[in-house]
């Protein structure tokens, strides 16, 4: 009986050892970008479309846009980062006669307004951070820089100032391969800044596609 009880508790042992060997094996071998904490750098251009208030004094698509990122890269697919950049769109209006008081003016009206947002954001990813394609949910949030100027010929009439913002975003990495450094990203964001003047009566809205590279190291 007591060759029986030493027998199973040493097979029980030799059971946990090789247990113990074979996660240890697997960390080891594991990619780096699984095993610490790693990072992540982007430059995508993009498409800016005005959304509702915002379309009331600017209705056409921005070409003018870029998107900066870093961030943080955790082992369980979550990702803490900063992101800014700089999105400008203007439209110009026929020759009109402007009221001003007791003033009229003729003048060729140029409607511009640049945003420069800076906000913190957090990403849960869909594929360990070693995947060769990484879908991802965001949500960001901070302040913008607008300035809002809105040009009567020579004459102007301006609004700056930093304001709150949000940017829920979906996007997509794709590396190619696994443990590759350099790919390529896609993103949709949807980004609300709380600025009204004049003719922008409630607040700022749009949604930029953009796209660019992507490079994560460690």
């Amino acid at each position: 009986m007591k060759r029986l009880t030493a027998l199973i508790a040493l097979l029980a042992f030799t059971t946990a050892a090789q247990a113990q060997y074979r996660n240890e094996s697997s960390d080891v071998f594991a990619s780096p970008f699984d095993r610490y904490v790693t990072f992540s750098l982007s430059a995508r251009y993009g498409l800016v479309m005005p959304m509702g208030g915002q379309k009331a004094y600017i209705d056409r698509i921005s070409p003018a846009n870029l998107a900066l990122e870093g961030e943080w890269l955790f082992p369980k697919r979550f990702s803490l980062g900063i992101k800014t950049g700089y999105q400008y769109n203007q439209q110009r209006l026929g020759r009109q006669v402007y009221d001003f008081g007791d003033q009229s003016v003729s003048a060729v009206q140029t409607r511009t307004l640049t945003t420069i947002p800076a906000m913190v954001s957090a990403s849960y990813y869909f594929a360990e951070n070693s995947a060769a394609v990484r879908p991802y949910v965001q949500v960001a949030g901070g302040a913008a820089y607008v300035d809002f100027t809105n040009y009567y010929g020579t004459l102007a009439d301006q609004k700056t100032g930093f304001k709150g913002a949000v940017a829920p975003a979906i996007g997509l990495k794709f590396f190619g391969r696994r443990d590759q450094k350099f790919g390529a990203e896609i993103q949709a964001q949807y980004q609300h800044v709380f600025f009204n003047y004049n003719l922008l009566k409630t607040s700022s809205p749009s949604l930029m596609l953009s796209a660019g590279i992507v490079y994560r190291g460690y």
